[in-house]
């Protein structure tokens, strides 16, 4: 369980950056709060499947060495790894800290439609408050399978004991897990962990996906009335001058412009050599 404390409680150094639309910038500049969406329904339908299976292999690596009463305790474990991709929802919101990434505006920003967003550690806090953890991914394989062990045995205590509140951090944990393909990424996610037949799901939203309805909440990001990003990168679009007078207008349209003497929001054009 160390292991898996000392993840959570792990704090970003600067700013993370969500890449949305301008849909998405709309949204979370209106309502202040972002949508996390079921793991399973992510852009790669496989990143919480990666992490079950780097789970199960290390459990059967173990099992090939090991024998005893514990054999059979990690079986229940191994069979039940399938119930964790269904019977326990992980809900997710990503963040980079990387503001301008040429494969984050090819995946979530559209044809020159796109915007990372940025956001302190403080802007966290309102989810924190919500049952939400920030967690860092975790991309290199040994500490991954370091990780692997400490999510295993959380698992094993569950079956015995039905701790709750110890296997939503263990899943949160395990939700960190992602390929080492993608370690570019430097992503940060806000995760919160439900399981199904909890009387819980009445928490979840949803809305429109490409394989049916996709489940989401939302995570506020702020406490105050008015949400304020410390920054705002422009995607890459064909007319970069009036991407900016738009946002411009939006932010003043909030009294969010620095003129105004709010705090200033940074914004940036994207300098990713890439045309929509």
């Amino acid at each position: 369980m160390k292991k898996i404390d000392e993840l959570l409680n792990q704090n970003p150094a600067g700013t993370l950056f969500h890449y949305t639309n301008a849909s998405g910038l709309l949204g979370i500049l209106g309502s202040g709060k972002i949508w996390a969406s079921s793991a399973l329904n992510l852009n790669d339908s496989g990143e919480f499947r990666y992490a079950v299976s780097v789970i199960s292999d290390h459990i059967r690596d173990y099992l090939k060495r090991a024998h005893g009463p514990t054999n059979t305790l990690l079986g229940k474990v191994q069979e039940g790894l399938s119930t964790l991709t269904t019977g326990v929802q992980a809900y997710v919101a990503s963040f980079s800290e990387q503001g301008d990434l040429l494969s984050q505006w090819l995946a979530y920003s559209g044809a020159g439609n796109g915007y990372a967003v940025g956001f302190g550690d403080g802007h966290f806090s309102a989810a924190r408050l919500s049952g939400f953890t920030l967690v860092r991914c975790v991309y290199e394989e040994q500490e991954q399978q370091t990780l692997a062990s400490a999510v295993t045995e959380v698992i094993m205590e569950h079956i015995q004991e039905e701790d709750m509140a110890k296997l939503s951090k263990a899943l949160a944990a395990a939700v960190a897990m992602k390929h080492p393909g993608f370690r570019q990424e430097a992503e940060w996610r806000l995760v919160k962990t439900i399981g199904l037949g909890m009387g819980l799901s009445n928490e979840a939203l949803f809305r429109e996906g490409r394989n049916g309805v996709v489940p989401y909440l939302e995570a506020p990001l702020s406490v105050e009335p008015l949400l304020i990003p410390e920054a705002i990168t422009i995607g890459p679009n064909t007319d970069m001058d009036s991407a900016a007078i738009g946002l411009y207008t939006l932010l003043d349209s909030k009294g969010l412009f620095p003129i105004l003497g709010h705090k200033k929001v940074k914004i940036t054009p994207s300098r990713t050599p890439y045309r929509p």
